[in-house]
């Protein structure tokens, strides 16, 4: 039986097997974008709904950073529907190989994000999602720990927050 639900829907309560059924009852579901222009993977993956996420086929670069992987991904000066560069991406993911690629091809570490809801550099995002790889690479290709953040905070003052003194030390010098 085909789900009554969106695939968004779906993704939103948990259901697998739900999403499962609508995918192979109607494969254009996987195609869908949500109200801010994601893709399902995206959708599924800030809902922290990791199974769900690795159970629908990628549609673009930005399923790509998420998944872990480093081609096909965004131009290094790309803005995700949500406001998001790839760098942003790349850090949620603590994919440091897609990072070091899009610095080697001019994506700027510094990049504050226009999202609504996180005005953060990539930096910013590392502290938040404990991505030290990804903060090594950025570290290496000169980005600013000290750039405050739209609440006035650093990505210092927020891996101190998290008790990541990895990512306290890195972004201290130490």
């Amino acid at each position: 039986m085909i789900p009554h639900m969106s695939i968004f829907e779906l993704i939103d309560a948990d259901d697998l097997e739900g999403v499962r059924c609508l995918i192979a009852a109607d494969p254009a579901a996987a195609e869908a974008r949500d109200d801010q222009g994601l893709s399902p993977i995206v959708h599924a993956t800030y809902r922290g709904r990791s199974a769900i996420a690795a159970a629908l086929p990628p549609l673009d670069g930005w399923d790509r950073l998420l998944r872990g992987e480093s081609d096909g991904l965004p131009a290094p000066d790309a803005w995700s529907p949500d406001g998001f560069t790839a760098l942003h991406i790349a850090a949620f993911a603590d994919n440091a190989q897609a990072a070091r690629r899009l610095l080697e091809q001019g994506a700027d570490p510094n990049a504050v994000a226009r999202s609504s809801f996180a005005r953060v550099t990539p930096l910013g995002t590392c502290a938040f999602a404990g991505a030290n790889g990804v903060a090594r690479v950025l570290v290496e290709h000169g980005a600013d720990p000290g750039i405050a953040e739209a609440d006035g905070g650093t990505p210092i003052d927020v891996a101190r927050a998290n008790a990541n003194d990895e990512l306290v030390a890195l972004l201290s010098g130490r």
